[in-house]
């Protein structure tokens, strides 16, 4: 038994060190913009820019919804004509496959009453083949949230969205037997009452009429020509394959707590408590000196499923909570790196 739990954390200590594991998240996948504000979002907790132009900044501040877990970190906002981070996860050909985010569009700027897409599911690794896109386009002087299941597919609309509000968007691509047939679904602000629990009516619907995808691997966020994406802020990104996994009323990865008072002697990581656990634990550590500071959760294979940190933080002991709700049981390994050094610790999620 000792063997195979040495043998295990081996696995996954190495696949720290590859490009790959890094540059994957399995799913359910959360991510709260746990990065310094001011920062581009390209290049950070797996994200990868995409295309030319102005970049997707990280922004101080949070969005919030009713009933909705608590925001982790910070926002990003974007407009048109840039690059497009996107974030790769595993490859799913069947079934539905979801993300949700809050929105709020600040300006429409140059948006024309035909619209654009801001943010979809990629089908690869690399191209450009989309699914369930959600459009805007302007409506007076506001705007409408549509979905489709592919670009070339029928847009359904929603119409006259307020600015400066904030919206709970969570979108779906479902894959049907058969060509042409699959499906798009897009929900605008959800009831609190179905979160974390079954999918309820969609607010708009998409079918396919061209050629369907074979997969989906890779969320985006499209900063197209100005006449085609408005001022957009957005927050607290999920993907998933249920849609408890896109609707958690509880929340996720965050820190909670620096010691008052407690000048730590060297860098340490300590043991989560409790482990085993199910399904929250508190992961404590200390730092020596100012430091860009990350806490990542991998699995056994070595796939990044969480971040909890991702910021400089000073000097000082720490605690961090993970809440693992929407996370199968089994061996999970964190690690913190502070500057040049790191640790890895493993736990034991039990439901």
């Amino acid at each position: 038994m000792r063997t195979a739990t040495r043998l295990l954390a081996m696995v996954a200590v190495l696949a720290l060190l590859s490009p790959a594991a890094r540059a994957q998240v399995t799913l359910p996948h959360y991510d709260g913009f746990n990065y310094p504000a001011g920062s581009v979002l390209g290049g950070q907790g797996s994200w990868v820019n995409l295309n030319t132009g102005d970049t997707v900044f990280v922004v101080a501040g949070n969005l919030s919804y009713p009933g909705f877990a608590a925001s982790s970190g910070n926002k990003v906002k974007f407009d048109g004509a840039g690059r497009d981070p996107a974030k790769q996860f595993d490859s799913t050909a069947s079934g539905t496959v979801y993300y949700s985010f809050l929105l709020k569009v600040t300006a429409v700027g140059g948006l024309t009453t035909t619209g654009g897409y801001f943010a979809a599911f990629y089908n690869a690794s690399t191209g450009s083949t989309t699914g369930a896109p959600v459009w805007t386009r302007l409506d007076g002087s506001s705007y409408d949230i549509g979905v489709s299941t592919r670009i070339s597919s029928l847009v359904s609309w929603s119409p006259l969205k307020s600015l400066d509000s904030t919206y709970l968007i969570v979108g779906a691509y479902t894959f049907v037997a058969g060509d042409t047939n699959d499906v798009a679904k897009l929900w605008i602000n959800p009831a609190a009452s179905t979160f974390g629990k079954t999918e309820p009516a969609p607010t708009l619907t998409s079918v396919n009429n061209t050629g369907d995808l074979a997969s989906v691997m890779r969320f985006f966020m499209r900063q197209d020509a100005v006449t085609l994406t408005p001022f957009i802020e957005m927050d607290e990104v999920r993907i998933g394959t249920k849609w408890a996994d896109v609707t958690s009323a509880s929340g996720s990865t965050y820190v909670i707590d620096k010691d008052a008072g407690v000048t730590p002697r060297e860098f340490r990581l300590e043991q989560n408590y409790p482990n085993p656990f199910n399904p929250t634990t508190n992961i404590r550590f200390s730092i020596l000196g100012t430091n860009a500071v990350s806490l990542k959760i991998r699995d056994v294979l070595g796939r990044e499923v969480a971040t909890l940190v991702d910021q400089t933080l000073a000097p000082g002991t720490y605690t961090a909570k993970w809440d693992a709700t929407s996370y199968p049981s089994g061996v999970y390994f964190y690690t913190v790196r502070a500057g040049n050094t790191l640790e890895t610790r493993r736990m034991i999620l039990t439901k």
